[in-house]
């Protein structure tokens, strides 16, 4: 006797039950997964880097968005940690579907899915231009940048300066760590 196939959900049943959910779930290949808590310097990068950003596009009509908001790529559905879409037409209140600029943290339990299924899913999104990776161990930054057809990558460290070309902004990689501490 073989094990009981599970259940595969569309999006617009994983979206019918988010709305109703009391905890966030991402959706990944039809298949819907639970989101855990983060350590503290996961939350202070992430704040970091939204304030940067937030107060960047203070007069721009680019919204940027935190962990709450659901972003689709493909048929998956996920909560980047900070993202940035300028096009009044993607205004569903409940998910977003035209980022110009992905920002993840990685932590131990989510390092390679970001950097595996995830960036393929993202990739793929034709409005990004940027998509971002963040050590939170060490003082490192990736960034995958559209140029063209083609996506290149960049590795920045302490010292460098950080330059978010989709939204012109320029910041030092440091500052995406203030008030971090490495054990």
């Amino acid at each position: 006797m073989g094990l009981p196939q599970r259940k595969l959900f569309t999006k617009d049943e994983y979206l019918l039950l988010e709305e109703r959910a009391e905890t966030k779930h991402e959706l990944v290949s039809g298949e819907i997964y639970a989101m855990a808590g983060a350590k503290e310097n996961h939350v202070k990068i992430t704040g970091n880097i939204f304030r940067n950003i937030a107060n960047h596009l203070l007069e721009s009509p680019c919204d940027v968005y935190s962990s709450d908001m659901k972003l689709s790529a493909g048929f998956d559905c996920y909560y980047p940690d900070v993202f940035v879409k300028c096009d009044p037409d993607d205004n569903d209140e409940l998910v977003k579907e035209k980022p110009i600029l992905i920002l993840e943290v990685l932590s131990d339990s989510t390092e390679n899915f970001d950097r595996g299924n995830k960036l393929q899913n993202y990739l793929k999104i034709p409005t990004l231009q940027e998509y971002v990776l963040v050590n939170q161990k060490v003082v490192e930054v990736w960034i995958y940048r559209r140029t063209g057809k083609k996506w290149e990558m960049e590795i920045l460290k302490n010292g460098d300066e950080f330059h978010l070309i989709s939204i012109d902004l320029k910041i030092l990689v440091e500052d995406l760590y203030a008030k971090i501490s490495f054990a």
